[in-house]
Order: structure tokens, then sequence, then C-alpha cells
């Protein structure tokens, strides 16, 4: 039981951190440049978005990972996280537009895989054998 809990958490705060970045690549450049967040700039800096991206990366790998071979044995998610990550790598050789779009691709798909990791662990028949 205690390692359900602890995997649900983890795809839990995967998601809220992918989501968090998709928002951070997608709105932050926009809210700069009209001025509105100005005082904010250092959310631009580079080692902020290295550290979103490190952060997301060792949490979907540890319950992505977790969940896989555990319980549901689903390469989908995985499949979608590996997607997720090569956007955001792809976002950090682009200038222009395009690397908002597609680092938020990224985080939004990022934080699917973790959604679709734990729907699996919860239906997966291990998950219901340890609640009995």
């Amino acid at each position: 039981m205690k390692s359900k809990f602890i995997s649900t958490n983890l795809d839990f705060l995967g998601f809220s951190a992918s989501m968090l970045c998709a928002v951070h690549c997608m709105a932050l450049p926009v809210l700069l440049a009209i001025g509105a967040l100005s005082g904010l700039a250092w959310l631009e800096h580079p080692m902020v978005e290295t550290v979103f991206i490190g952060l997301s990366f060792l949490i979907a790998t540890w319950s992505l990972t977790r969940g896989y071979l555990s319980q549901h044995r689903h390469f989908t998610a995985i499949r979608m996280v590996v997607i997720g990550f090569v956007l955001l790598l792809l976002s950090r050789f682009v200038e222009n537009e395009w690397e908002a779009i597609l680092a938020g691709l990224g985080g939004v798909t990022i934080a699917s895989a973790h959604w679709l990791n734990w729907r699996l662990c919860r239906k997966s028949e291990s998950c219901i054998v340890k609640k009995i």
C-alpha cells in the first residue's frame, strides 16, 4: 500500500511540475514582452528552465519506471514521456516562437504521461490485489 501511495504522489507531483513548466514556457515570454512581469525576468533565466527540466526528468523517470515495472506493464506512458522530453530538447535549439510552442507541448505531453501512468496503475490487477 505504501508504494502505491508514493507512486500516486509522484505522478501528481510530476503532473503538476510538467503543467507548471508548460505554462511557464508558453505564457512567460508573452507576459515579459508586454511588461506585465518585467520584475520577474529572472524566471526566463536558462538555469531556472534547466532546473524545471531536470526535476521533471527525475520525477518522470522514477514514477513511470516504478509504475511500469511493478504494476501495469503498459509502455504507452513511457513512450509519451520520451516524446515530451524530445519536444523539450528540440525547443532548446530554436530561438523564435517555436521554442515556446515546442516546450509547452513537451510539458503538456509529460503531464499527460503522468496522468496516464496514474490511471494505468489504478486499473492494474496488482493494485486491485493489494487493496484486498
